[in-house]
């Protein structure tokens, strides 16, 4: 067999939430089911690590449901009568964004609660939409505390319902485990409203509502075509509190305590104190507009690097932070009202939208053991077994960041060892296959990135000598 390595990568940042505490005071629901229900279940999101920041995918160290479940469990014990709650996870996610001085840690909650019912129904009582940053030099040990916060802001609207709380919503049982309704079917004002009302949003929660404060001044919108090169195209956008009386003339309005606006025809947010246009996305979940230029990192480092020596180190991140390409697409996701910078050209669909890899790899491989002379057969992906020897390898690949990839192992006549897990889309996954003494069912061991590697092109190395 032959194959084609990359590079040794680290390893994945792996977290839990043993550590970390819930302030929510007992009500009359408990969590006693979490279904994990997103759209990508291979990792949580992504943390730079190392002197380099190296970004590397990042996950808890068991799967999200029985993770989530047993901490709100272990923080929330059941007080008397309280009543069985599922919890579905539409979203949960981390992130950090490395700027010019800072990096920022974010996380990003979306799920809804449903009650049982004795016939096997399901009624809707809550969905929330969470989303937490906080900055700092080393953002990546604030992740549990992120993700924590993000489960107590939503378990404390959960316990604040009283028990006769109405339903918002009543679904069958198979569209409650298949992620149908609930959260995934809300629609806001903003979205429905046959007209948009002027004004100016003092918070996410007055766009989202449609319900803008009344301005203190009257003001008016203008579009500036930009000439620069790389913002071809695209208009810079001003905003003016017009001439009242002598007191108050034209001037620019003041972003500072302000969300955003709507002039009655277009809807505009703040974002880094300027003023963009935001557009409905095809998908009806969020918005989008054109922003500033992501942080380009890699090209701060390169900068930085080469003006240390000439004592520039500051202006060079700087330059490099400011002056990169064209502006970037940025997401406003409506549940939570986190804004999602959209990944670099090249990465992304027609729309702008990020495009993830679409296959994982998962590599298995057997060294020497006492069953040196006889085959393991492995299977996986539905796919038929394949027989492997000591020093050799097998790939087995996957498409599916919703599914559990099962890889399995048979030795002989023993029983099959299995693994169940949704594999790493953005590094090959890699599991030593380890046939004990004495025979009996096979372990399949996962190893680190940079372990697995190393196996590997020394398999190869063996293969190519034996030839």
């Amino acid at each position: 067999m032959a194959a084609t390595l990359s590079h040794a990568q680290s390893p994945a940042f792996r977290l839990d939430l043993k550590a970390e505490k819930l302030s929510v005071p007992a009500g009359p629901w408990q969590v006693t089911r979490v279904l994990d229900l997103r759209a990508d279940r291979s990792r949580l999101g992504t943390v730079h690590k190392g002197m380099n920041n190296e970004v590397v995918s990042a996950n808890f160290n068991q799967p999200l449901a029985p993770e989530l479940l047993q901490f709100l469990k272990a923080q929330l014990p059941a007080s008397p009568g309280a009543r069985p709650v599922t919890m579905r996870i539409f979203t949960l996610v981390l992130n950090e964004e490395l700027r010019a001085s800072a990096e920022h840690s974010e996380a990003e909650l979306v799920a809804d609660f449903l009650e049982p019912q004795p016939d096997s129904t399901y009624r809707v009582l809550l969905t929330v939409g969470e989303t937490t940053q906080r900055g700092g030099l080393d953002v990546t040990k604030h992740h549990a505390a992120n993700i924590a916060l993000l489960l107590q802001q939503a378990m404390l609207k959960l316990e604040a319902l009283p028990a006769t709380a109405a339903a918002t919503e009543t679904m069958s049982g198979a569209d409650a485990l298949a992620g149908r309704g609930g959260a995934m079917a809300q629609r806001f004002p903003i979205q429905k409203a046959a007209e948009l009302k002027r004004g100016l949003y003092r918070s996410f929660q007055e766009f989202r509502d449609n319900n803008p404060s009344e301005p203190e001044y009257p003001f008016a919108v203008q579009h500036i075509a930009r000439t620069g090169k790389r913002w071809a195209g695209t208009d810079e956008v001003q905003v003016n509190y017009l001439n009242t009386d002598d007191a108050h003339p034209t001037r620019p309005m003041n972003t500072s305590k302000l969300w955003g606006l709507c002039d009655g025809n277009e809807l505009l947010i703040i974002y880094r104190n300027r003023f963009y246009k935001l557009l409905a996305a095809a998908d009806g979940r969020s918005y989008t507009f054109l922003g500033p230029p992501v942080f380009d990192e890699k090209a701060a480092a390169n900068m930085a690097g080469a003006a240390a020596v000439g004592g520039l180190l500051g202006a060079a991140i700087a330059g490099a932070a400011n002056s990169a390409g064209a502006p970037d697409v940025y997401e406003l996701h409506l549940a939570s009202g986190r804004v999602v910078p959209v990944e670099q050209a090249g990465q992304t669909d027609a729309d702008g939208f990020v495009i993830g890899p679409d296959t994982a790899k998962v590599y298995v491989y057997r060294r020497n053991d006492p069953a040196k002379d006889q085959t393991v057969a492995i299977s996986g992906a539905n796919q038929p077994a394949q027989p492997l020897r000591t020093w050799q390898w097998t790939l087995i690949t996957w498409t599916d960041r919703r599914k559990e990839l099962k890889v399995c192992a048979q030795f002989g006549n023993a029983p099959a060892t299995c693994r169940e897990f949704v594999p790493d889309f953005s590094q090959p996954t890699y599991l030593e296959c380890v046939v004990p003494a004495g025979g009996g069912a096979p372990e399949l061991k996962p190893v680190l990135a940079k372990e697995g590697q190393f196996e590997m092109k020394r398999i190869q190395r063996l293969a190519k000598a034996n030839k």
